[in-house]
């Protein structure tokens, strides 16, 4: 195709109280009973790898950055394509996996599916499964036939000799496959290339089992063989799996490998098995009540909608499918069909490159499917673990990770109602939420929200929860095979100026009105500030400037001078859209910011440029409007500086390790005082009786972030 001990710490997501609109149910998650272990998570990089290589260089190296650092890819698909060993490995091929590699390190594994046997190997002899738009036989569209081969009555061991040289020039080349499934779908005649094996061999066709047992005998002699996977199958219908596992030997598999192009259960094709997930529910409960083990996980290794992307309700179908898969299905990972394609469409990321098919400029578009699959590759790691979780409401979906070393736990909760779900905040006993991420459909994809007292899931959305932890012992933990490359680190670039989630004070409010404290629930929201304004053309003859006045907390004083943007949450008090200026007090600010937007049916982020406010001094923040005014429940600083990864933070502090300093959280709340020698490890690392995570450390001269492990 296109191509127990049990801890009592229970994580619980609640109800709120069902309203006419608005839906009440519940998540619990126990993460002391731990289920399969993740292997990874990706896409394929199988076609039009030249319209990648031929971009610029600035569109391509966001290309590489979006695919590979953006979803903290774990696997990559890639495919053997030496059918004709005299051209060497793909040029292109060697670019993008560097470019992978580069970001990612070894978090990133390679799996190398074949597409067909070398057209000398078929006796066809063409690669193609089709010419001048007729099939060939079956007969001729697999391995030839040998008299002499030790295996069976085709040409196994040369398959398998040629597979071996493949797995040299590519590792030669820089992409050594951690993974390899010798035949893509090999139950699917198909117009492209391909190399039909039935379960056994028989008069008319090889079969996978003894071309497996070739494989097999072959990489064994390799001094670092890859693990096999299989059988690889078009889907797992009609017991379609199962017929290929009967038939060979599965000690010589090191991992299981299916598509998903169809499901047997329910309406039985690709589109409306992707729209209604729950068809693939009981064929793969199946396949893992037999099948699938930490030994030898259990991938799915590809599947899309095979219609148009780019489809907002595919966002939702994926991340479903997914949760399928990682609870009933045991699955152990999940590799998309495309990470990117040609013409500007993809699953994941559309390409186009200027001059190529209809293309007229270097562009890459996000399809929403990126983002389901983001909810769970971003915040998810090899070696972590699925843990216990169950749902209770129609339409809503969970399914719960825990880290190898027990610190962290994702939660990623799919509504596919077409009306929102009110949840209290997820308390887990002993852990903190620190980071929560959401898209819709038709709405805002891969947006932060404020961690909270109470949770909006709107129709049709996708949210992931984020917790961490240092108290551990009452769990059974591992070593983490990586260092995580995502903590809510994500977040910490970011100073809480204020969020009404977490407080009732407006004491920090003043100026021309009066601001009070709002709980009556607002589009999901019941934590607020209610901000009157001016509500009559600000700077007229009858209407003179009139503001309302932010001043900025003193354990944040900072921000505006060190950061790069604010985040304004915020809803307009009227039925239209408020437009909000937004400025400085204390000092004149550079880069006024005009029209920052409130929406009407919605709460919008809205950002200010703080890029000019390093020399300023502002430390207080005005609102005026010609609106009546708005709601805020929250202010951030975002780029405050550092990397957003924890493992690539470097700590060079020594300049002034002898002088006061200030030790703060990410919220901004002094955890410590004293002299910054005193705080820190000879390796930069903070040594104070603090939680696991990321902090600031200041004194006079410098801010820098520091780690307590």
């Amino acid at each position: 195709m296109k191509s127990n001990f049990r801890m009592a710490a229970i994580a619980t997501i609640s109800a709120l109280a069902a309203t006419t609109m608005t839906q009440a149910a519940s998540i619990t998650v126990d993460p002391s009973a731990t289920k399969q272990q993740i292997i990874g998570f990706g896409a394929g990089s199988v076609y039009y790898q030249n319209w990648i290589t031929a971009l610029g260089t600035t569109t391509q190296e966001a290309l590489y950055d979006t695919a590979f650092t953006g979803l903290n890819l774990s696997l990559l698909r890639v495919g053997n394509w030496l059918q004709d060993e005299s051209k060497g490995v793909s040029k292109d091929d060697i670019k993008i996996v560097t470019a992978g590699k580069k970001r990612l390190g070894s978090h990133m594994k390679i799996e190398m599916s074949s597409w067909s046997a070398p057209a000398s190997l078929k006796p066809s002899g063409d690669i193609n499964g089709k010419k001048d738009g007729v099939f060939y036989p079956g007969k001729s569209s697999t391995l030839k036939a040998s008299s002499s081969d030790p295996y069976g009555k085709y040409a196994y061991r040369e398959f398998a000799s040629w597979w071996k040289r493949s797995y040299q020039a590519y590792e030669a080349a820089g992409i050594a496959p951690d993974y390899i499934s010798f035949q893509n779908e090999p139950d699917m005649f198909a117009e492209y290339e391909e190399t039909l094996f039935t379960p056994t061999e028989n008069d008319t066709s090889a079969g996978y089992a003894q071309a497996l047992r070739a494989m097999r005998d072959t990489m064994n002699t390799l001094a670092n063989p890859p693990k096999i996977l299989g059988p690889e199958p078009l889907g797992i219908g009609y017991t379609n799996f199962q017929k290929y596992m009967k038939a060979l030997d599965d000690k010589n598999l090191d991992g299981y490998a299916y598509h998903l192009y169809h499901a047997g259960d329910g309406n039985d094709n690709s589109l409306a098995n992707y729209m209604s997930p729950e068809n693939f529910r009981s064929p793969m409960k199946a396949i893992a009540s037999s099948y699938g083990s930490d030994a030898r996980p259990i991938i799915m290794t590809e599947f899309c909608s095979m219609e148009e992307n780019g489809k907002e309700e595919y966002m939702t179908g994926l991340a479903h499918i997914m949760q399928v898969g990682f609870t009933d299905g045991k699955l152990n990972g999940y590799i998309a069909w495309e990470l990117f394609w040609g013409e500007g469409k993809g699953q994941l990321i559309g390409v186009c490159t200027k001059g190529w098919g209809s293309c007229t400029e270097d562009q890459i578009n996000i399809s929403p499917e990126y983002h389901a699959m983001r909810h769970y590759s971003k915040f998810v790691n090899p070696g972590w673990r699925v843990v216990s979780s169950t749902s209770e409401g129609n339409g809503l979906y969970a399914v719960a990770f825990r880290s190898a070393d027990c610190d962290s736990i994702t939660v990623v909760a799919i509504n596919e109602n077409s009306s929102s779900l009110s949840l209290n905040a997820p308390s887990v006993n002993g852990y903190n939420a620190v980071y929560a991420v959401q898209s819709v459909e038709n709405g805002s994809k891969s947006k932060d929200i404020a961690t909270s007292v109470s949770y909006s899931l709107p129709a049709n959305s996708i949210t992931t929860f984020v917790y961490t932890t240092s108290n551990t012992a009452a769990l059974s933990c591992e070593d983490s095979p990586i260092v995580d490359p995502y903590k809510p680190a994500d977040v910490g670039d970011t100073i809480v100026l204020i969020d009404y989630a977490t407080t009732n004070t407006v004491s920090n409010w003043s100026g021309d009105f009066t601001v009070t404290y709002g709980t009556k629930a607002i589009d999901g929201v019941s934590s607020y500030a209610t901000v009157p304004l001016a509500g009559c053309e600000q700077g007229s003859d009858d209407c003179s400037y009139q503001h309302a006045i932010f001043e900025v907390p003193a354990n944040a004083s900072d921000a505006l001078a060190t950061c790069s943007e604010l985040v304004i949450t915020m809803h307009s008090q009227d039925d239209t859209t408020t437009y909000v200026n937004v400025g400085g007090a204390g000092s004149e600010w550079i880069s006024y910011e005009y029209g920052r937007q409130a929406g009407s049916s919605s709460w919008t982020e809205s950002t200010v440029d703080l890029t000019n406010e390093a020399e300023n001094g502002s430390s207080k923040i005005t609102f005026n409007s010609n609106g009546s005014g708005v709601y805020i429940s929250k202010i951030i600083a975002t780029g405050c500086g550092g990397s957003s990864a924890i493992k690539n933070i470097r700590t060079n502090f020594a300049s002034d390790m002898n002088a006061t300093a200030k030790v703060f959280d990410l919220n901004g709340n002094i955890v410590w005082s004293g002299n910054k020698d005193q705080a820190l490890n000879a390796d930069g690392t903070l040594r104070l009786n603090l939680r696991q995570g990321m902090y600031l450390i200041k004194t006079k001269d410098t801010t820098a972030k520091a780690i307590k492990k």
